[in-house]
């Protein structure tokens, strides 16, 4: 026999062992009923996975497996604002508890080596992907803040700024300025319309987010509702779509709508064109004009706007690459991996 029949015997002197130094500990985790009843289905599941990795007898009967695990885990305490410290300590405890009475029973004639790696892997187990669940409910509520945020900006550039420079060209007018006037005075008046196309389009941009849409169709509205100050913009997609996380919706939303802002009012292009390709394992999306593009020394190293583009792919894990393509025009690939959240 390799473990003893009496799993759970077993697994009420772990849990009673493992609460009493977290009650020690003042852990957040003993603190609430709904999260002490989750922690014991948690380590119901990692002990059957150690029971699983070490043999279990036949006949042996399992414990109950929880419902909600590994990411599902993470998410609801990350929900609940759970530091993550007390998630960590209580794997620490576990870990050792949990040693300390499997290999002292009298039934188990494990290996303490074996002991040690197969109930470490099963910890792993559960907190590898309920760190993933925990970071995502984050990344989640910055989506929604930096929404909320542009929102905020957009109302701002629009009530105010464009207001403002809406109201300095009236006065112009009023004053008598037309086209037979002083021509530097013709060219502020040229400058300050083209300002004010810009701050209305900016403040238009920021309104757009992905929200409850998939990427997709978030983007294909987005090109939808230009207007007709820039070249023309065609959106094509090769693959079935499938929805991302919030956060990478939402940040990959934002690389590409910039993208796009910036070739229609710099390109010089005749057609800008956002191609999105999606298969099981990546979405990439490339946003490609034919305008007169940029040379790589043309462009500054702490140019904030790549500066952004860049940190919000690291965010969600993707890669960027821009080929500027001097002359020819130029091409953004933005590559997602779709990792754990393919199904």
């Amino acid at each position: 026999m390799v473990i003893g029949n009496d799993g759970v015997a077993l697994r009420d002197r772990i849990v009673e062992a493992l609460f009493e130094r977290l009650r020690g500990a003042e852990s957040t985790l003993v603190a609430d009923p709904d999260v002490s009843e989750q922690l014991v289905a948690q380590v119901d599941w990692i002990l059957d996975r150690t029971f699983d990795r070490l043999g279990r007898p036949a006949g042996a009967g399992r414990l109950a497996t929880p419902a909600r695990h590994g990411s599902g885990v993470g998410e609801t305490r990350a929900r609940q604002n759970i530091h993550p410290v007390d998630s960590l300590s209580a794997a620490t405890e576990l870990f050792d508890v949990a040693f300390s009475i499997i290999s002292a029973d009298q039934d188990s004639a494990v290996s303490l080596a074996d002991l040690a790696r197969a109930l470490n892997a099963s910890i792993m187990d559960a907190v590898v992907p309920a760190s993933i669940g925990y970071v995502d409910v984050l990344l989640e509520r910055l989506a929604v803040a930096h929404s909320e945020e542009r929102l905020s900006i957009s109302r701002e550039l629009h009530d105010r700024v464009a207001h403002s420079i809406a109201a300095g060209l009236q006065r112009f007018q009023l004053g008598g300025v037309d086209d037979a006037s002083d021509p530097r005075l013709r060219e502020g008046l040229q400058l300050f319309g083209a300002a004010l196309d810009e701050t209305r389009a900016i403040a238009l941009d920021l309104r757009h987010a992905v929200g409850d849409k998939r990427l997709d169709e978030a983007l294909r509205d987005y090109v939808g509702d230009l207007d007709d100050s820039g070249p023309p913009v065609e959106t094509t997609v090769d693959g079935e779509p499938y929805r991302l996380s919030t956060a990478v919706q939402e940040e990959a939303f934002i690389i590409v709508r910039e993208a796009v802002h910036n070739a229609r009012r710099h390109s010089g292009a005749e057609l800008i064109r956002v191609h999105s390709r999606w298969d099981r394992r990546t979405l990439t999306i490339v946003v490609s004009d034919n305008g007169h593009g940029f040379a790589h020394e043309a462009v500054r190293s702490g140019a904030l706007g790549l500066i952004a583009a860049q940190e919000r792919a690291e965010l969600i894990g993707a890669d960027l690459h821009i080929a500027p393509g001097l002359g020819t025009g130029t091409v953004l690939t933005l590559t997602i991996p779709r990792g754990r959240e393919a199904a």
